[in-house]
Parts: C-alpha cells; structure tokens; sequence
C-alpha cells in the first residue's frame, strides 16, 4: 500500500480517543528492507509517531522472519532508523517450520538475531495452520512444547518468543493450554474463556472443546493404523492415552 494512504489512514485513527494501541504490520521489513528505510517513509514514521506520542498512543510495528539468516544488515539498518524515527516497538512473529526452524538453536538463533543485532522483539512464534498442502512443514503440538521448553532461560524473560497454536474458533493458546492432548492420535482439544459478539447466547461458548490436529506422519504407529481405519468412535470424549491439562478459568470479557 502507497505510503501516503496508510500515513492518512493512521492520521485518522489517532483521532480517536479511545484507541491507545497502534500496530501496523508489514513482512517488508525483512523481505525489501529498502521500502522502509526510504526517506519519505522514515519521515512519515517520524510523523505519526510524533503525534501518537502527544496522545498517548503506542505505534509498533510487526515484521515477518522465521530464520536468523533473514536478518541481514540491510533490515537492521531499517529497522533501527525506524525505531529511532519514534517507533514504541518492532516485534516479530514467525511461524513455526519444519525443517527450517524447528529446533531450539534454530529458534534462539533468530531470536538472538532479531533482538541483538536488529533491536526487533522476538514476539510470538506461530504453529502452521492446519491449510491445504503444508502438512509436510507443519510440527506436532507435542514438538513445539518440546520447542517451547527448550528455549526457555536463554533469553530474557521479556525477548523470550511465546509459541502458539491458531486454534480454529478459539484464537491463540499458548501451546501448553490444552484441555486434553491425545499424543497416539495426534489430536488436541482446545476451550476458550472468552465470548465474542456472536456468542453472548450461546450457553456452551466457554466449555466446548475444538480439536486441533497433528500431522499423520509425525504419529507414531499405532496412531496412523488408528486413521487409517475407523475412528468415528466421539473424538471429544479424551479416551484413556490422552494428557489432562487444567483448562483456563471461564471468564466473559
């Protein structure tokens, strides 16, 4: 989008007294670092941060890398004039990837990279959605609390990426929030603790479990037979080899 459009639109949103949080989002940053290090741009940024401070609002910015080998020189240098052009904040939000960033010193690696070298917050690592044709970079739930756990204490608490699954109909959970996890089967069973406007009467908002799966092939054997026959046996029920978590107390926001 043409800098001058997206300037006049978060103009327009300043002038609104109850918003105090601005993020703007942009895989530029990493992908054609150029764009946001150009002048025009920068003196924008310099603009709008400069009015949202008078107002109290926070501007940041969220990027897009999921490897340390993107954060080349160029980003750091765009990201640091931006940050000193008035940003509150960079932060980042990967995707979690097999077999190019599924191990914790991968991980560490870009976090390292994104907040020592570019001053960008490692933020939120997501699990890949379950979308057509990338089963063969999605990871287990099982993996990445492993992954979860093995990043832990390297990092300040504050630059410490959160993992996260995009769980369809309930939003992010950390990956250690689920209410029952069957590893045999892959499948994962996820509450949420908050309505939305189209859920003010649904009675069963706060306690319906939706489920969440792991790719076939990261099943161990017993798992894949299990699919491979017939499993119309009410998955929702957490038979005997499933992991109990406490769920999130049920709370209307």
């Amino acid at each position: 989008m043409p800098w001058p459009r997206v300037e006049a639109f978060v103009n327009e949103l300043l002038e609104i007294d109850s918003i105090r949080d601005i993020r703007l989002a942009s895989k530029a940053l990493i992908g054609l670092p150029q764009h946001w290090a150009d002048e025009h741009l920068v003196s924008g940024i310099a603009r709008l941060a400069g009015t949202a401070h008078l107002r109290g609002v926070q501007l940041s910015l969220h990027t897009h890398a999921n490897a340390a080998q993107q954060i080349t020189p160029s980003v750091c240098a765009a990201a640091r004039r931006l940050l000193e052009a008035g940003l509150r904040d960079i932060r980042n939000q990967a995707v979690l990837l097999r077999s190019v960033n599924d191990s914790a010193q991968a991980l560490l690696d870009l976090s390292f990279a994104l907040l020592d070298q570019a001053a960008v917050m490692p933020y939120y690592i997501y699990m890949c959605d379950m979308i057509p044709f990338s089963e063969h970079w999605r990871t287990s739930v099982a993996q990445a609390q492993a992954l979860q756990l093995d990043i832990m204490g390297y990092l300040p608490g504050f630059a410490t990426p959160r993992i996260v699954c995009d769980v369809p109909f309930v939003g992010k959970r950390w990956v250690h929030q689920p209410c029952y996890y069957d590893r045999i089967r892959g499948i994962s069973y996820w509450s949420k603790n908050y309505r939305t406007m189209a859920e003010v009467d649904d009675s069963e908002a706060l306690t319906r479990l939706h489920e969440f799966y792991d790719p076939l092939d990261t099943l161990p054997p017993e798992g894949r037979r299990w699919w491979a026959g017939d499993h119309d046996d009410g998955r929702v029920s957490a038979p005997e080899n499933t992991i109990r978590h406490s769920p999130m107390a049920a709370t209307d926001r």
